[in-house]
């Protein structure tokens, strides 16, 4: 673990903290890693919200090192309210930690939305930030036993077991949903952007901590969409992908099938083929020599031998163009890559309409005579035979034949389209003869709304939803900020329907802002709900943002929670706030949960 301490260490937890770190081996052997000393403060009365900044190859992390002080014992840590000391896991003293306050998680909050903003104004994307508490003074354990109190906020004591399992925990909540590792270019940019002062890490000692090499900076919100996209499951069977999202248009198909004309032109030709090989001499001919290229025609592809993914050359943002060009078949072993054979001439479609070449070929032993009833039979009306052999006679396919064949399957695929045809025509005009004579007087069919009305009630979790406003658009575009709505405006949705409802949580009136935004494909949906959930990165606008006002409502949100879903290509969005007096965050937090089951209001008026 790389250690940089520029300035003047000012707290004995901060020495303590760093003097414990500074005894790790650097490099990669412990914990390949970098922490930095960066404290961060805020208001007249100059407060830390942090004293650190941790580089992980999968994320970043903000540090919070504080001293426990007056009482001893197990520290009771939670993701909200004050945190307690006491001799054993159960309830003690209110923590008094060095500085002020009780908990440090609100003060790490706004370090690591600080930092995050910074960067993205420098521009890196940071992804996910993990909050990492060290507790130095007398703790003789922690209430969780892991220090893992989720969303991203994990403690830690001064102790290399403790402080390696919370760095694990921090790089892995940071490493959700990251598309790409951080490379050296990327972390000096950030060491700077942040402004720790003093020396920037070389690229060699920042290579020995893990950290891939890279002399251009890839964490760029245009290099990091793309290959989220690359990253997610649906990639393998989606459309060749750009930087500017996917949008995969299907063009309107035929009555019929058109690949129906080759499947029974097969069948056709199969039948006659089983009946040539129930004749006599049943004996299977041996493989015909293989016939010479014409002049004409270019050289077979030669051996290329493979080259390892990683030492091919990659594009701008490391992604590869699918193409729809099949694979060489592989035979004969490993190493040896045949090429594909020739299409063989069966004088059919390929006769008539090919390039014209002709191939010689020389049976491989005499032809045989075919029984009379399996000769090919003249066409009724047309030329007889000359010469007196017919063309199963000379080894080469009756070209009247398999025309007889295409054109039966032409006519039966004209009998099917005219079949289907009629069908619609009629189907049309019997549901128009069975319609009621229309009059003037007679009042235009209405539609039932496909969700609840505003004003209907939802009972979810056994807390009851009023529905209180309701706005339905085609487009995503100008309803969404920040980073969210740039994002909108390269991949726009297909369908985007918001609501106001409100509840109470734990006794407290709220408000539940819920958006649905349908994607054109699965991976445009894991993308925005990936980026919608990193903080600091935006969100779509909830319906008070734009104006919206309900009788008892308020007009913006408020120190929110947040909650998300996906389901194909739909992803939830759930926002809760206080409309009176402020209840727990916990309270808040289950009724943003329960908001995710609330019912599609996409018809409503």
């Amino acid at each position: 673990m790389l250690i940089l301490t520029p300035t003047p260490l000012q707290t004995a937890a901060e020495r303590a903290f760093f003097a414990e770190l500074a005894g790790w081996d650097t490099g990669s052997g412990v914990r390949g890693a970098v922490v930095a000393s960066l404290p961060v403060v805020e208001g007249p009365m100059e407060r830390r919200q942090a004293d650190a900044v941790l580089f992980v190859p999968e994320g970043v992390a903000v540090v919070r090192v504080v001293e426990v002080q007056r009482n001893s014992g197990v520290v009771t840590a939670r993701a909200d309210g004050a945190w307690t000391i006491g001799p054993d896991d159960g309830p003690g003293d209110v923590l008094q930690l060095d500085g002020g306050g009780s908990t440090p998680l609100e003060g790490l909050m706004s370090a690591g939305m600080h930092a995050a903003v910074t960067l993205r104004k420098a521009g890196l994307e940071p992804g996910r930030i993990a909050r990492l508490t060290v507790l130095t003074g007398p703790v003789t354990g922690l209430v969780p036993a892991d220090g893992d109190l989720g969303e991203g906020d994990q403690i830690a004591l001064v102790d290399p077991r403790s402080l390696l399992l919370g760095v694990a925990r921090a790089a892995r909540y940071a490493g959700t949903d990251n598309p790409r590792l951080w490379t050296t270019a990327d972390v000096r940019a950030a060491v700077e952007a942040l402004g720790v002062a003093g020396r920037t890490p070389t690229v060699e000692e920042l290579n020995g901590e893990g950290f891939p090499y890279s002399p251009y900076v890839l964490r760029r919100p245009d290099l990091l969409t793309p290959a989220a996209l690359n990253a997610s499951p649906s990639r393998v069977a989606a459309a060749p992908l750009t930087g500017a999202g996917v949008q995969r248009v299907v063009p309107p198909g035929p009555l019929v099938d058109p690949a129906a004309a080759a499947r029974v032109a097969a069948a056709a030709v199969q039948a006659q083929e089983e009946a040539e090989r129930a004749a006599p001499e049943p004996a299977a001919p041996a493989a015909a020599a293989p016939a010479p290229a014409p002049a004409a025609r270019p050289a077979a592809p030669t051996y290329q031998p493979t080259v390892p993914v990683e030492l091919r050359p990659t594009r701008s943002g490391d992604t590869l163009a699918l193409t729809g060009e099949p694979a060489t078949a592989v035979a004969g072993g490993p190493g040896v890559v045949e090429p594909r054979p020739a299409a063989e001439d069966t004088g059919g479609i390929g006769g008539l309409f090919g390039d014209g070449g002709t191939v010689a070929v020389t049976p491989s032993r005499p032809p045989r005579e075919l029984p009379p009833e399996l000769r090919p039979r003249p066409l009724v009306g047309g030329p007889p035979p000359t010469g007196g052999s017919s063309a199963a006679d000379t080894g080469t396919p009756d070209r009247r034949r398999t025309l007889a064949v295409v054109a039966a399957a032409v006519v039966l695929l004209l009998v099917v389209a005219g079949v289907g045809f009629w069908a619609l025509g009629s189907g049309g005009q019997d549901s128009r003869a069975d319609e009621p004579a229309a009059t003037t007087s007679a009042a235009a069919p209405t539609t039932a709304p496909a969700g609840p009305a505003v004003g209907a009630t939802e009972v979810v979790n056994g807390t009851t939803f009023t529905l209180r406003a309701v706005e339905v658009d085609d487009t995503c575009r100008g309803h969404a900020y920040d980073a969210v709505a740039a994002f909108f405006a390269s991949s726009d949705c297909a369908g985007l329907t918001r609501s106001l409802w409100s509840a109470d949580a734990g006794g407290q009136p709220a408000v539940v802002s819920l958006s649905r935004v349908t994607m054109p494909d699965v991976a445009n949906a894991q993308a925005l709900r990936s980026l919608a959930d990193t903080d600091g990165s935006g969100n779509v606008n909830d319906l008070l943002r734009e104006g919206v006002r309900y009788d008892g409502g308020p007009e913006k949100l408020s120190r929110a929670e947040y909650a998300s879903a996906q389901q194909d290509t739909t992803v939830t969005i759930v926002e809760t706030s206080w409309t009176g007096p402020a209840g727990t965050a916990s309270a808040l937090d289950g009724l943003a949960s329960s908001g995710l089951s609330l019912p599609d209001v996409g018809g409503s008026d």
